[in-house]
């Protein structure tokens, strides 16, 4: 059974305050799917955030709340191990993972985030960004898991690049995107070294929905 207690990371959340819109509460897993930081796997109950953030527990729940990554099974066989290490050459029938150039639109600005993904051999430092459907291969297993390990950031583009502390305190994207690196160096400790501006794809411009001319 579940049991917070043995988890050593319990963070608090980026943003001191999320609209309901922003939150889907009461979700359960049944594993498979999230796991702590510590790469436990997790069964029970959690909430997300429009952020890509998750956590254990129906809804927040400060000081207990546990934040939760995508699931990975590390796990290879003993048997299969030495006769990879034998024959480095052979091609596992499955799907290699290619470099994808990221451009964001104008919806991403529109909602202040952007999806990002990336992904590494296991056995290699080397960081690629890769668009969703390759991510979600990876997720099915289409792109090996043995050999690769990816993550999802949401990363923030639009609000004011610092803190802004006036009663409430609104985090800057800076500081928002450095967590978000933290956060995802506790799966890829190497993406440090590829996120280096916490203000990459940032615009202070306000993209608005136009009128529509024939109402």
């Amino acid at each position: 059974m579940y049991n917070e207690a043995k988890y050593q990371l319990i963070m608090g959340r980026f943003k001191t305050y999320y609209p309901a819109s922003e939150i889907t509460t009461d979700l359960y897993t049944a594993g498979k799917q999230w796991m702590t930081a510590n790469n436990v796997e997790y069964i029970g109950v959690y909430h997300k955030y429009l952020t890509g953030e998750v956590y254990t527990r129906a809804q927040w729940q400060p000081g207990i709340s546990v934040i939760l990554m995508p699931y990975i099974d590390n796990t290879i066989s003993n048997k299969n191990m030495p006769y990879l290490k034998l024959k480095p050459e052979i091609q596992l029938s499955r799907t290699s993972p290619t470099a994808h150039n990221v451009v964001a639109t104008v919806n991403d600005y529109r909602r202040g985030l952007l999806q990002r993904f990336f992904i590494k051999k296991r056995n290699d430092n080397a960081i690629i960004e890769i668009n969703k459907q390759q991510f979600d291969s990876w997720k099915s297993d289409e792109i090996d898991k043995k050999l690769y390990i990816a993550i999802e950031i949401a990363w923030y583009i639009t609000g004011p690049i610092h803190d802004i502390t006036s009663g409430i305190t609104v985090l800057g994207v800076s500081t928002l995107n450095l967590r978000q690196i933290k956060l995802a160096a506790k799966t890829i400790p190497e993406i440090a070294t590829y996120l280096t501006d916490p203000l990459q794809f940032y615009t202070d411009t306000e993209y608005t929905v136009p009128k529509d001319i024939n109402n």
